[in-house]
């Protein structure tokens, strides 16, 4: 009896070593394909420069992905290569020190105001906050605008009228504060998504850190996740975004 129950215990815990690394491995697996594809909208997707012409920042085999502090990834451009947007690529939270080769990138603050360097190795190093220029991303619409430089091949632009052009986060509607997947219902699968946003599990819609981010101080952390779950299990009677 006593070697039957330890065989099971050694069992249960064998299925729950298999079960560790099947996660682990779904969690790889949903990283690598964000890392390929990017979260720009498959339409406007496009930057202009009047010397390399169009920048794609969703193209097949790349794709860049906006964090809510950096950005990851690569855009295309047909007459120049690829542009990478920074050197880490491990998701969640970073910032770029910009003083090295082997630490560069684009950051991004609360606001939406881009800095730092990007690199293309047929280009060199690209500027998103030049003098007389910058690029800002709007934390509402997800709309790139302004700006960036790289000196030898002058100014990329990113929104135009006419003819008209945009570089957009994936779409972005209005949000409940709380509601994480947007259906409506504040419950313990929107305290799941927040949880994973906040750790870097996965980057998140602008629509989803908006609603995650029920502190209201422009980021997603494991404050938010605890609002979220005081709430939900009854500590708290309201969110403070009126969730």
């Amino acid at each position: 009896m006593k070697s039957g129950t330890t065989r099971i215990m050694q069992l249960g815990a064998s299925c729950l070593f298999v079960l560790c690394l099947l996660g682990v491995a779904l969690l790889f697996q949903a990283e690598q394909a964000l890392a390929q594809t990017g979260n720009i909208d498959p339409t406007d997707k496009w930057a202009w420069e009047t010397n390399a012409g169009w920048i794609n920042f969703a193209p097949d085999n790349g794709g860049v992905i906006v964090y809510s502090d950096h950005l990851e990834g690569d855009a295309w451009g047909e007459n120049i290569g690829w542009i990478r947007l920074g050197s880490y690529t491990g998701g969640g939270t970073h910032t770029y020190a910009n003083t090295t080769e082997d630490d560069y990138g684009v950051n991004r603050d609360a606001p939406g105001n881009l800095s730092g360097y990007a690199w293309g190795t047929n280009v060199g190093w690209i500027n998103f906050n030049p003098t007389h220029g910058g690029v800002t991303i709007d934390p509402i619409t997800g709309s790139f605008d302004g700006y960036a430089w790289g000196e030898n091949i002058g100014w990329i632009h990113f929104k135009n009228d006419d003819p008209a052009y945009n570089v957009v986060v994936s779409s972005v509607i209005a949000v409940s504060s709380g509601d994480v997947d947007g259906n409506g219902t504040v419950d313990v699968l929107d305290v799941r998504l927040c949880l994973q946003i906040a750790l870097g599990v996965i980057p998140g819609t602008l629509q989803q850190r908006a609603a995650s981010d029920v502190d209201s101080d422009g980021d997603v952390d494991m404050d938010d996740a605890q609002i979220l779950a005081e709430y939900i299990i009854g500590i708290r009677s309201a969110l403070p975004g009126g969730g």
